[in-house]
Formats: C-alpha cells, sequence, structure tokens
C-alpha cells in the first residue's frame, strides 16, 4: 500500500511538473523561503560577493552575487549584485528591512534598509533610483515575473 501512494505521489508531481510548471516551481520556492528563513533563526545568513560581469558571470552559477555591469552607469543606483534563486540568490527573496546577515570576507554585519520588487522583464533600471543602502542584492522570485532588490549598509557600531 505504501509502495502504491508513493508512486501514485510521484505520478502527481510529475504531471504538475508537464502541466503547471510555474505553480511547481513557485511552490518549490515557498519552501525554499521557508527552510531559508529556519536557517537564519540559528545562524545569521551570509552571502559572498563575486566578480563584476555581465549574464555570462551570472549564469556560471559559482554561488556568488555578480556585480551587475549594466546596473553601474545609472545615476541614484547603488551597485547592484546578482545570483539567481536557483544557484544561492533565493536567501534574500523573504528578506525585509530590518535583516540582518554577514559578507563572506568583511567584517560586521550588513542590514536590509530597503526593498524593491519589480517586474522581471521589460523594467528598466529607472525603476531603482533612489534605491537606499550603499550596495544592493537582486534575485528573481520563483515561478513569477517578478526580482526583488535588497538595499544593504554595516550595521552601525
Amino acid at each position: 500500500m505504501f509502495g502504491t501512494t508513493l508512486i501514485l505521489g510521484g505520478a502527481i508531481v510529475l504531471a504538475m511538473s508537464l502541466f503547471a510548471p510555474t505553480a511547481v516551481e513557485r511552490g518549490y520556492g515557498q519552501v525554499k523561503a521557508a527552510v531559508n528563513d529556519v536557517a537564519a533563526e540559528v545562524q545569521l545568513p551570509s552571502v559572498r560577493l563575486g566578480a563584476e560581469g555581465g549574464t555570462t558571470e551570472l549564469d556560471a552559477c559559482d554561488g556568488s552575487f555578480i556585480e551587475m555591469a549594466s546596473y553601474r552607469n545609472t545615476v541614484g543606483v547603488p551597485a547592484v549584485y546578482a545570483a539567481h534563486n536557483n544557484c544561492g540568490g533565493d536567501v534574500v527573496l523573504n528578506w525585509e528591512i530590518g535583516t540582518q546577515f554577514e559578507v563572506e570576507g568583511q567584517p560586521g554585519t550588513f542590514e536590509v534598509v530597503d526593498v524593491r520588487n519589480t517586474a522581471k522583464h521589460w523594467e528598466t533600471t529607472e525603476a531603482l533610483v533612489g534605491l537606499q543602502g550603499d550596495f544592493a542584492l537582486q534575485s528573481c522570485f520563483y515561478g513569477e515575473d517578478r526580482m526583488q532588490f535588497v538595499g544593504i549598509r554595516p550595521v552601525a557600531g
């Protein structure tokens, strides 16, 4: 009986993946975000800032947030570091103002001071003008046409 239940459950997940992949991806993202939240209760989250680059470096998926050259020349927008959600970027998706974390290789604690959600496509960098923080981290939501930018500053202390 248990084996039949497992096979049936697997068939349902497979069917959902084929016929409603966005819903499955969104559900996976919600579960992953919940896991990240629980882990953050035990230890401050940590991110690694990587080299400057573009989509090639971003797609290399090395676990770091890549400094996106495409945002560099927009006045009023801090340096933006991005990572795909499935490459460690999803850690920022539940962050809100006041969330604290560490940056590998940098002393002290950092804090989210601003949050912006934008469309994933057909959005210009102008939507980020005025984003607060010394730099920003960005990742896309699972199964949605949205991405999140969080403005970051070191915690004074």
